[in-house]
């Protein structure tokens, strides 16, 4: 599983540019025997059937990574750029980037650290380039992708550190899950899906073309088990605690029916379960309001230092959660017992 996330972590993706972590995800799709497809918007769909009738399931976990796209490169050769997802500058600021997965930058600031106010407006990344005409030479264009460097690195124990763990680690679960999952009934339709960061947008478009029965939406939360949580009553998730299932957030409250689905899938696996309440929404929102609505749950890898360029996750939690979407996937059918 390490090798796995390493290569997913370090693979490159921001909303829109998709392709790199696409072809891997495909690649690791067609090994488990799935049926793969790309749709119009870059989602990657799969499908396998199981061993009886059974309802069809939606599992989705997005590709994409917080980045930016190239908006102006001045006469002197630096260039600035706009964010694609959410950024906290003073986190960006420094940063390692790649443009258009070759260009080797750092992210600095014009007005300085010290700057109460500071934008991503106010960040620009040089690349050593003398002036505009050398930028270009380079490969530097006007909508090329930015992205971190890659960083993926193995901490104490089972801990690991990266860019892009979100989403690449509940990717990294997904696609662990098709591996290992075995004589189930119904169907399962497996998406990875383009432009969360931006809006939850690919898997609006995949959940109305795949028509589920049931969903779940699998992505990261915040690990609230830092020095820098303002308090304990916000501690709902910790790292190495297990996957946490989402009660309610800015777009998605869960239903109480798939609440008792996902408990009793957690019980009978033997697998320890943490609660969410949290800002923010993951694709269990455009999901859950597909077509005349679809019961979705949210399944989450605790992770800290969310969108930085070093965040870091537990991968015993992403094998339990692995685990886990398997035997909700095979107690599906008493949805609703």
């Amino acid at each position: 599983m390490r090798d796995l996330l390493k290569a997913l972590a370090n693979a490159h993706g921001t909303p829109g540019h998709e392709e790199g972590i696409a072809q891997r995800v495909v690649q690791e799709l067609e090994a488990a025997a799935m049926v793969v497809s790309r749709d119009l918007m870059g989602n990657v769909i799969a499908t396998r059937e199981g061993s009886s009738p059974g309802p069809r399931i939606m599992l989705c976990a997005h590709m994409d990574e917080v980045g930016g796209l190239v908006r102006h490169v001045d006469r002197e050769g630096f260039v600035r750029f706009d964010a694609a997802g959410s950024h906290n500058p003073r986190v960006l600021a420094g940063s390692r980037v790649l443009i258009g997965g070759t260009v080797h930058g750092v992210v600095q600031s014009a007005k300085g650290l010290d700057e109460s106010s500071l934008s991503v407006d106010d960040l620009y990344i040089d690349i050593g380039a003398r002036d505009a005409d050398e930028a270009e030479r380079a490969g530097v264009r006007i909508g090329s992708p930015v992205t971190r460097v890659p960083s993926f690195q193995g901490l104490v124990g089972s801990r690991v550190m990266g860019k892009a763990l979100d989403n690449r680690a509940g990717l990294c679960a997904l696609l662990t899950a098709m591996r290992r999952l075995r004589d189930f009934p119904g169907t399962v339709v497996a998406v990875a899906s383009c432009q969360e960061e931006v809006g939850t947008r690919g898997a609006q478009i995949a959940a109305y073309a795949v028509r589920p029965d049931l969903a779940v939406a699998i992505d990261v939360t915040f690990a609230h088990d830092t020095p820098q949580r303002k308090s304990d009553r916000f501690i709902n998730t910790r790292l190495g605690k297990g996957p946490a299932l989402t009660l309610k957030d800015d777009g998605c409250i869960l239903g109480q029916r798939m609440r008792a689905l996902v408990e009793g899938a957690a019980h009978d696996a033997g697998i320890a379960l943490q609660y969410d309440i949290s800002p923010g929404k993951t694709d269990a929102a455009p999901v859950s309001l597909s077509r005349g609505g679809v019961p979705t749950a949210a399944l989450l890898v605790p992770l800290r230092y969310m969108h930085g360029g070093s965040e870091i996750v537990d991968l015993d939690d992403v094998s339990s959660l692995a685990d886990l979407l398997c035997a909700v996937i095979r107690r599906a059918p008493a949805y609703g017992d």
